[in-house]
C-alpha cells in the first residue's frame, strides 16, 4: 500500500511548486505556471526591492556621519509610511474605478482557470494581481504606520556600527546586513501587498486580517530586545543571540515553526497560567482570556500585599483563598447563576446528583471547604516562628505516604499496572458475566472512595499546611514579585491538580533532605521556585517520554508495518539514524516549548510544529461536524456516558486525568473521542466526538486492532486473572469498562423467514388485524383530544355531541315518532373550520331514510337551522331562504341535521354532508340498492360513498366515527365485494373493549358493548379497512395474490413503495391515513415476523399483549425516517428496521434494544495525537492534499492514524459528532 500511494499527487505538487517561491521570498508570484509579461515580474522584484535600497541609502549616510542612527530610522520610517500608503491608495482608487466599469474581454476558453489575460505594465489587470489590496480599508493605514515603526527600527537594528558593537568581526557584519534586510524585506512585503501563503495555519479563515501581521511581528519582537537592551545590560546576551538568529527567521517561516499571532497570544496565556499562575488549559479562548485576567488580577493583590505590607499571613491567607476558588469550575457557576438569574429554561435534561446543578448542597460544601482552607492557612501562617524540623519532616513524609498511597489505590482500579506491562490481578477476569464483574467492581469502588477521600479532601488540606508554614522563611531574601508569583502557583496547584502537587512536593522534599545545606543556588529559589521550577520539568519530562515513543513508533512501523513500507523508507530511515542527534535537539526544542512533532506527511521526517493551545483547535469545540443519521446515536449517547463516566475519572479508575489528555471508548460498532479540555479541583471538561459507523477499509482495519486489544484486555481468559499485555507497545492502553445504557445493535438475515409462503400468508391476516388496532386507537386518541380541547374551552355540550334527534322512517307510508336514536354528522369535532370550497359536481343522492316517497310531492317546505343564526331557515327542496323568530322550545328536527356547526361553516359543506342537490332517480333501483340496516347505499360504479348522513343505532358510535374524507372511497364495490368476509369482525369487537370510552353515565365497558352491536359503524370500518387492505395487497401486483409476489412486495410496501394502481391516488392524497396504513403494515410484519421466529399466537390476549407492546415501547419503519432519529433521541426502548443488502440479495432485520452495554476505556498517546494532527493541518492547509486516499490517511493499525485524523475537528477530520464543551462534577 504504502508504494502504491502518492504523497502529493502531479496537480498538488504543480500547485506546491507555485506557491513555494511566494512562502520564500514574503509573497512576490514569480512562478505563475503559465506565460507572463516581464514586467508583471518586474513589478514586484521592485516593490521587494525598494525598502532596502532607501534603506541602503540611508544606513550609508548614517555610517558616514551625515544623520544620526535615530534620525535615520525616523526619515525611514516617514518615507516607508507614506511608501506603503501610497501603493495601498493606488490600489484602492483602481479598484473603485474599475468597479464602475464594465469592460468587455474575450476569455481564452483554453487557458487555465486561474490564468490573467495582461495588457500592459500599469494596467488593470497588473495592478491587481500584483496589488491585491486590503480586505479593510482601516488596515490600509495600520499597516502603513506598523510598517513604519518596523523599518524605522530595522534601519537601526541593521546597522554596520551596531553589528561590530556586538561581534568586531567584519564578515559577520557584512552577512548579517545582507541577510538581515531580505529578512526585513520579506517581512514588510506582507504589509505592502500581500501576506503569502503560510506552512504554519491555525484558522481556517482570516476574518481579522492578521496574517499580514505574522513575519512583521516576529521582526518587531527581535527589535523590542534589541530596544530593551540598549538600556539594560542583562539582556545583552539575549540581543546578541537574537542577532544571529534574525537572518534565519526566513527558515523558520518556510518550515512553519513560528505560530501565527492568534496561536502565540493562545499558547502563551495558556503556558503563563498552567505553569506561573497555577491554573489549566481551558476549553476556549474566551474563557482562557477571562481566567487569565482573573488570575493575573489575584496575582497582583498579593503582590501589593507583600510590597506594601510584607505580611505573611495576609499573604498566605490570600493565596490559598483564592487559589481553592480559582481552582473550581467558576465558568460553569457564572452561566448557571446567570440562568438562574435571568430565569432561562433548562433545554438538556442534566443528571440528579450533587454537582450537576448549583444549589444548597454544592454552596454548602464549597462555603465550608473555604472556611477549613483560611482556617489552616491562617492558623499555620502565623505559627512559621514555632515550626520546627520535626514537624517539616513529619508533613513531608505524610505528603509522600498520601501520594504512595494515591498511586496504588489508582493503579489497583486499572486493567493494566506496572506501566501497562501486565494485567492487575484484581481486576474482573472477564467483562461478559455481569454478576461476577459486578461484585468485583464494588470493591474496587470502595478503592476508589478511598483514593476520593485522599484527592479531594486530606491531601490538599495536608499540602496548605506544609506550604503556609515552610514555602515563605522569615529570612528569606527572594525578591517580592518572585515571592508572590511562586506562592499564588503553588498554593493554587494543589487544589488544581493535586496528584502532580503531591509528587512534586514530594521531590522538592526529598531534595532538600538530600542536599542538607543552607546555601547555594537551590536553597536561594525557596520552595515557592523550587516547585514552580520542578512542575515545569515534572510537565516537560512527560512529554518527552511520549515524543520519544513517536519517533521510535514511526520510525520502526515505517518498515515492520509492511503496508506502511515505500521504496525511500529504508533511505529516510538510515539518514534518521544519520542524524539522530538534529532529531533529538527538535524533540528537545518542541518539548521546552510544549509543541508538537511534526512528522512531515506522516513519514518518519520530523520538524518542529508551532506551539499551538493543548485543545489544538481554535473554534468553539462542538461547532461542526460532519452530520449524516448515524449521529442520533451519539446524541442519545452522550448524556448516558456522561453520567457513567463520572464515576471512573473520580474514582481513578480511568488514572490520573488531565487536560490535553484523550480517550478512546469502543462499544458495539461505535468509537467514541474523549478529549479533555479542562481539569480541576471536583470538575472534569471534556469533548465527546463520534465517530463514522460506515466502517471504510482503513477505519475497519484499525477498528478491529481496537477490539482485539480490548477482548485481549477484558475477556481474555486464556492466561487467567495476571498476563502479560499483548500490545505493550501501541499508542492505545486499555484502563477499564464502564456500563453505559445504550442500544445494542442486532442484524438478523431473514432468509427462510421473509420468503417463506407462510410468514407471507400471515403477513396479510396481521396486516388487517393491526389496521383495526391502529384506525380505532387513532380515532378514540383524537376524540379524546377533542373532548379534552372543549373541556379545556369550558364548551358545554352533550356527551353526544355532534348528534341529533331524529325521526326513524320504516315505510313511505308510515313515520312513527315513538322511536328514535342519533345519527353521525360525518364532521370531525375538532375541526372548527373548513376551507372554502366551489362547487364541485352533483353527486347521486341516495336517501338515508327507507324511501324517498315520505318527501315526495310535499308542499311544506322542509327547515333547517342555518348556521349561526337561529332565525333563517334553508328550505332543502327549494333552497330559499326565509326568516322566523327563534323558537322557544327545541323542534323535531330532521335526518342529518347538524346543530352545532360554526358561523364560518358554508352551504357547499353542508349540501357535501347531506349530498344535497342531486337529481332525480328512480326509486326502484334506489330501493334495490338500500342496505337492509338503513344505511345509504354504499356502492355504485364510481366509488363507495360513505360520506352522507349517517345513521347509527347507537348513541356513543360518534367517538369512534370515521372522518368525512375517509368516507369517500373511488372503488366500485364489486372490487372489494369479495374481500369484506375477510374482515376481522370478532377481532374488531373485541379491541373495542380495549378502549377507554367511559361517559358520565357508563363505563367503558358497557359504552363498548353498545358500540359493538352498532351494525352501521363496524359496516363503515369493514368497508375503509378492506378498501386500504387492497390498495396494498391485491390491486396494482402483478402476480396472482401478495403471497406470489414473493418478499419484494413485503420489501416494497414495508418502506412505503405501495405498488401502484389506479387506487393508489386516493392513500396517498390523504398523509394521515397513509401514515396509519403504513405503520399498521410495519406493525403485521412484525407481528408475522414474530410470530415466524418466536411461536404462534395464542388467543387474543397474546395479540392485544404485542401490540401494545409495539405501540409504547417500539418504534417499527425505517433507518431513514424522522421518527426513526426521534425515536432514538427520545430513547425508545426498541426500534426495528427492515432492510435489503443488493450486493448480497438477501433482506435483513436490524433490531437496536436499549439496555446496559459495556463500554471499553482507552488513553491515547496525547503526543500523537498532537503530532499528527499537526502534520494534517500543514498538509490539507498549506499543500492543499486533500486527496481521500493520499498516504497520511491510511490505515496505521499501530498509531491509528486513519482514527486521529478522523477525531479532528472539521473541515480537517470528519467525526459525525462533536458535543460542546460538557462538565461534570467529580466530589
Amino acid at each position: 500500500m504504502g508504494n502504491g500511494v502518492p504523497l502529493l499527487n502531479d496537480y498538488k505538487q504543480e500547485f506546491f511548486w507555485k506557491r513555494f517561491p511566494q512562502t520564500v521570498l514574503g509573497g512576490p508570484k514569480l512562478r505563475l505556471g503559465y506565460d507572463a509579461p516581464v514586467y508583471v515580474y518586474t513589478n514586484q522584484v521592485v516593490i521587494f526591492l525598494i525598502p532596502w535600497i532607501i534603506g541602503g541609502l540611508l544606513s550609508l549616510f548614517v555610517e558616514l556621519d551625515f544623520l544620526k542612527d535615530y534620525a535615520g530610522s525616523a526619515v525611514f520610517a516617514a518615507i516607508m509610511f507614506i511608501y506603503v500608503l501610497l501603493i495601498q491608495l493606488i490600489s484602492l482608487g483602481i479598484r473603485s474605478k474599475q468597479s464602475s466599469v464594465i469592460k468587455i474581454t474575450n476569455q481564452n476558453i483554453l487557458a487555465e482557470d486561474d490564468e490573467i489575460d495582461f495588457e500592459s505594465c500599469c494596467g488593470v489587470e497588473t495592478l491587481e494581481f500584483i496589488i491585491p489590496g486590503k480586505k479593510f480599508k482601516v488596515n490600509v493605514f495600520f499597516h502603513a504606520l506598523f510598517s513604519a515603526v518596523m523599518c524605522g527600527i530595522g534601519l537601526w537594528y541593521l546597522l554596520p556600527s551596531t553589528s561590530n558593537a556586538l561581534y568586531n568581526n567584519t564578515a559577520v557584519t557584512v552577512i548579517l546586513f545582507i541577510f538581515g534586510w531580505i529578512t526585513l524585506c520579506i517581512a514588510q512585503y506582507s504589509l505592502t501587498v500581500a501576506p503569502p501563503p503560510e506552512p504554519a495555519v491555525f484558522r481556517t479563515t482570516d476574518p481579522y486580517e492578521i496574517t499580514p501581521l505574522m513575519r512583521p511581528f516576529y521582526v518587531f519582537l527581535f527589535e523590542v530586545v534589541f530596544l530593551v537592551a540598549m538600556f539594560y545590560s542583562d539582556f545583552y546576551m539575549v540581543d546578541w543571540v537574537l542577532h544571529i538568529l534574525f537572518p534565519i527567521l526566513p527558515v523558520f517561516w518556510i518550515l512553519g515553526c513560528l505560530p501565527p499571532v492568534d496561536a502565540l497570544l493562545s499558547w502563551t496565556c495558556e503556558q503563563i497560567l498552567i505553569f506561573l499562575l497555577g491554573g489549566t488549559a481551558m476549553a476556549n479562548d474566551l474563557r482562557l482570556f477571562c481566567m487569565f485576567l482573573v488570575s493575573i488580577t489575584v496575582f497582583v493583590i498579593v503582590f501589593l500585599i507583600a510590597f506594601y505590607t510584607n505580611n505573611t499571613m495576609a499573604i498566605v491567607l490570600t493565596a490559598a483563598c483564592t487559589g481553592y476558588l480559582l481552582s473550581l469550575d467558576l465558568p460553569n457557576l457564572a452561566s448557571q447563576l446567570i440562568s438562574k438569574c435571568r430565569k432561562r429554561p433548562t433545554i438538556e435534561h442534566k443528571p440528579v446528583g450533587f454537582g450537576w446543578s448549583t444549589g444548597w448542597k454544592e454552596c454548602l460544601v464549597y462555603f465550608g471547604m473555604f472556611l477549613v482552607v483560611g482556617a489552616i492557612s491562617g492558623v499555620c501562617s502565623n505559627s512559621i516562628s514555632s515550626s520546627n524540623t520535626s514537624i517539616y519532616n513529619a508533613l513531608g513524609y505524610a505528603i509522600m505516604g498520601l501520594l504512595v498511597l494515591a498511586k496504588l489505590l489508582t493503579d489497583a482500579q486499572l486493567v493494566f499496572v506496572g506501566f501497562g506491562l501486565c494485567r492487575n490481578p484484581l481486576y474482573p477476569s472477564s467483562t461478559q458475566s455481569m454478576v461476577p464483574y459486578q461484585k468485583r467492581k464494588k470493591v474496587l469502588h470502595g478503592v476508589g472512595y478511598i483514593r476520593r477521600i485522599i484527592l479531594d479532601a486530606v491531601g490538599p488540606l495536608v499540602m496548605v499546611a506544609y506550604l503556609s508554614l515552610f514555602m515563605i522563611p522569615s529570612t528569606s531574601s527572594i525578591n517580592t514579585f518572585s515571592l508572590s508569583l511562586a506562592t499564588v502557583r503553588a498554593l493554587r496547584w494543589c487544589w488544581q491538580s493535586t496528584t502532580h502537587s503531591l509528587l512534586e512536593i514530594s521531590i522538592v522534599h526529598l531534595i532538600n533532605m538530600a542536599v542538607g545545606v543552607t546555601t547555594g543556588w537551590w536553597y536561594d529559589l525557596g520552595m515557592g521556585l523550587q516547585l514552580l521550577l520542578i512542575g515545569l520539568i515534572r510537565d516537560r519530562f512527560y512529554q518527552l517520554l511520549d515524543q520519544l515513543y513517536f519517533i521510535f513508533a514511526v520510525l520502526i512501523t515505517s518498515y515492520s508495518e509492511k503496508k506502511q513500507r515505500r521504496s525511500s523508507t529504508i533511505p529516510m530511515i538510515i539518514v534518521s539514524l544519520c542524524i539522530f542527534p538534529i532529531i533529538l535537539a527538535v524533540m528537545f526544542t518542541c518539548v521546552a516549548l510544549s509543541a508538537p512533532l511534526l512528522p512531515l506527511f506522516t513519514l518518519p521526517v520530523f520538524i518542529l510544529g508551532f506551539p499551538r493551545p493543548l485543545r489544538s483547535w481554535p473554534g468553539p469545540v462542538g461547532s461542526s461536524a460532519n452530520i449524516c443519521p448515524d449521529t442520533v446515536y451519539y446524541q442519545q449517547v452522550t448524556p448516558q456516558l456522561v453520567s457513567s463516566l463520572r464515576m471512573s475519572i473520580a474514582s481513578g479508575s480511568l488514572g490520573d486525568v488531565n487536560s490535553g489528555c484523550h480517550y478512546l471508548l469502543r462499544f458495539q460498532d461505535r468509537m467514541v473521542w474523549l478529549q479533555v479540555l479542562e481539569k480541576g479541583y471536583g470538575y472534569c471538561t471534556f469533548s465527546v466526538k463520534g465517530l463514522e459507523m460506515q466502517e471504510t477499509s482503513c477505519h475497519t482495519v484499525e477498528a478491529g486492532r481496537v477490539d482485539e486489544i480490548f477482548e485481549t484486555a477484558f475477556d481474555n481468559e486464556r492466561g487467567g486473572a495476571c498476563y502479560l499485555n499483548s500490545y505493550p507497545f501501541h499508542t492505545l492502553t486499555a484502563l477499564d469498562a464502564v456500563p453505559v445504557n445504550t442500544y445494542s445493535d442486532a442484524r438478523n438475515v431473514l432468509t427462510g423467514i421473509i420468503d417463506s409462503r407462510e410468514t407471507l400468508a400471515n403477513v396479510g391476516k396481521c396486516f388487517l388485524q393491526s389496521l383495526v388496532w391502529v384506525m380505532l386507537h387513532h380515532n378514540v386518541q383524537k376524540s379524546q383530544k377533542r373532548q379534552d380541547t372543549q373541556n379545556g374551552t369550558a364548551v358545554e355540550k352533550h356527551d353526544t355531541s355532534q348528534t341529533s334527534l331524529v325521526h326513524h322512517v320504516n315505510t313511505p307510508d308510515t313515520v312513527p315518532d315513538t322511536w328514535t336514536s342519533r345519527k353521525d354528522s360525518g364532521k370531525p369535532e375538532s375541526v372548527k373550520t373548513r376551507p372554502q370550497s366551489r362547487a364541485k359536481s352533483v353527486k347521486s343522492w341516495n336517501s338515508s331514510f327507507g324511501s324517498l316517497d315520505s318527501w315526495a310531492d310535499d308542499n311544506d317546505s322542509l327547515a333547517l337551522d342555518t348556521i349561526g343564526d337561529k332565525t333563517k331557515k334553508v328550505n332543502l327542496l327549494g333552497g330559499l331562504e326565509t326568516h322566523k323568530k327563534e323558537p322557544t322550545r327545541k323542534e323535531a328536527e330532521l335526518p342529518g341535521l347538524l346543530t352545532n356547526l360554526n358561523d364560518d361553516d358554508n352551504m357547499d359543506d353542508l349540501f357535501k354532508e347531506l349530498d344535497f342537490g342531486m337529481p332525480a332517480i328512480d326509486k326502484s333501483i334506489a330501493q334495490k340498492q338500500q342496505h337492509s340496516f338503513g344505511l345509504p347505499a354504499l356502492h355504485s360504479n364510481s366509488g363507495i360513498k360513505l360520506a352522507g348522513s349517517i345513521q347509527f343505532s347507537s348513541p356513543y358510535s360518534s367517538k369512534l366515527s370515521l372522518p368525512l374524507k375517509w368516507r369517500e372511497i373511488p372503488i366500485e364495490s364489486n372490487r372489494i365485494a369479495s374481500l369484506l368476509k375477510d374482515f376481522p369482525q370478532d377481532w374488531f369487537k373485541h379491541v373495542l373493549t380495549l378502549l377507554d370510552l367511559s361517559t358520565s353515565n357508563k363505563s367503558s365497558s358497557e359504552v363498548a358493548a353498545d358500540i359493538a352491536n352498532d351494525s352501521v359503524l363496524s359496516d363503515t370500518y369493514r368497508q375503509l379497512v378492506m378498501a386500504c387492505y387492497a390498495v396494498v395487497n391485491v390491486f396494482g401486483l402483478t402476480g396472482t395474490d401478495a403471497v406470489s409476489m414473493g418478499a419484494s412486495h413485503v420489501y416494497r410496501t414495508y418502506t412505503g413503495d405501495v405498488p401502484w394502481s389506479p387506487s393508489l391516488d386516493w392513500l396517498t392524497e390523504d398523509s394521515e391515513l397513509l401514515e396509519l396504513v403504513l405503520k399498521a403494515y410495519r406493525f403485521g410484519f412484525k407481528l408475522a415476523y414474530d410470530q415466524a421466529v418466536l411461536g404462534e399466537i395464542e388467543g387474543t390476549d397474546e395479540l392485544v399483549e404485542y401490540l401494545q407492546e409495539y405501540e409504547n415501547d417500539w418504534y417499527i419503519g425505517c433507518e431513514k425516517d424522522k421518527e426513526w432519529s426521534s425515536g432514538v433521541l427520545q430513547g425508545k426502548n426498541n426500534l426495528f428496521s427492515l432492510m435489503y443488502d443488493p450486493v448480497d440479495g438477501v433482506y435483513n432485520g436490524r433490531v437496536l434494544s436499549k439496555q446496559p452495554v459495556m463500554a471499553y476505556v482507552g488513553r491515547l498517546n496525547a503526543e500523537v495525537i498532537r503530532g499528527y494532527w499537526a502534520s494534517l493541518s500543514q498538509e490539507l492547509f498549506y499543500y492543499t492534499n486533500d486527496d481521500e486516499e493520499r498516504y497520511s490517511i491510511q490505515a496505521h493499525p499501530v498509531l491509528l492514524r486513519n482514527l486521529t485524523v478522523q477525531s479532528a475537528d472539521p473541515p480537517l477530520g470528519y467525526p459525525i459528532y462533536a458535543s460542546p464543551p460538557i462538565s461534570i462534577p467529580t466530589l
